[in-house]
This record gives structure tokens, C-alpha cells and sequence, in this order.
């Protein structure tokens, strides 16, 4: 049974942990990740990293095996001294059927530049498994 759960969050630079999260509502399988962001920086290089992830708190680090999704966006252009830039980004990530267990909690992540404000929605797209007993593992 296809599902989609959406979770929404806002970032004001720097790292920032469980923005957002939801409890899984069955076991199943997440298949998919929908990104829709904006970003506003007002310096050029200005960078921000979103990440979706069954770890409670940030993870930007290589080998991080709680990572399910991430989504990056930066300014690669120069910017006046008197102004900035809007940017925004939609993005899909399909998904090698990733496991998961009723009750198991995901946390919405933002890493950014100081001053770099942005909003972001992802949408989960999940697999339940009608009849399927959970046992969580994390």
C-alpha cells in the first residue's frame, strides 16, 4: 500500500538538528524522497545540505549508515554587496526499498552557511506491508 507523508521545516544557518519528525506509521519500505527547497543567500559561496535520517541528531560526515536522503544547494555565482539571491531546487530520489519498522522515528537535518535561511518540504514515499510485524532495530 502506497503512502506518501510529507515533513516540512525552516533552517537559519548553521547546523541544525530534528527540524522535523515523524513516526513511521507500519513497517514497509520507504521507495522514495521528494525534495522541494528554497534557499536565500546573500553571499556569493553561501552553501546548504538537507538530510533525511533515522538518527536523531545531524550527521554531515562521510559513512554515516542512518543517512536515507540528502539534498544540496549553494550559490555559485557573485553576488552584489546590496542584495542576495532566492534559489529553489525540486528534486526526486528513488530509493532501493529501505527497511523500516512501525515506530521508527525520522528526523529532518539542515547544515548551511551563517545567515543562509531556507525552507524545505520532503515527501516520504513509503510501501507498506499489510500484515507485516514490526520489530524496531535502531
Amino acid at each position: 500500500m502506497g503512502t506518501v507523508i510529507q515533513m516540512a521545516g525552516t533552517s537559519v544557518g548553521g547546523p541544525e538538528s530534528s527540524i522535523a519528525a515523524i513516526d513511521v506509521p507500519q513497517a514497509g519500505s520507504i521507495v522514495g524522497v521528494s525534495w522541494a527547497v528554497t534557499s536565500f543567500y546573500d553571499t556569493a559561496l553561501d552553501a546548504q545540505e538537507w538530510q533525511l535520517s533515522f538518527g536523531s541528531v545531524a550527521n554531515f560526515l562521510n559513512d554515516s549508515r542512518q543517512i536515507i536522503s540528502s539534498y544540496s544547494s549553494g550559490a555559485l555565482v557573485v553576488l552584489s554587496a546590496v542584495g542576495g539571491v532566492v534559489a529553489g531546487g525540486n528534486f526526486h530520489d528513488p530509493l532501493p526499498d529501505v527497511s523500516v519498522a512501525g515506530g521508527e522515528r525520522i528526523f529532518l537535518h539542515c547544515a548551511g552557511s551563517a545567515g543562509v535561511v531556507g525552507t524545505v518540504r520532503v515527501k516520504v514515499h513509503f510501501d507498506f506491508e499489510i500484515g507485516r510485524i514490526s520489530a524496531r532495530r535502531r
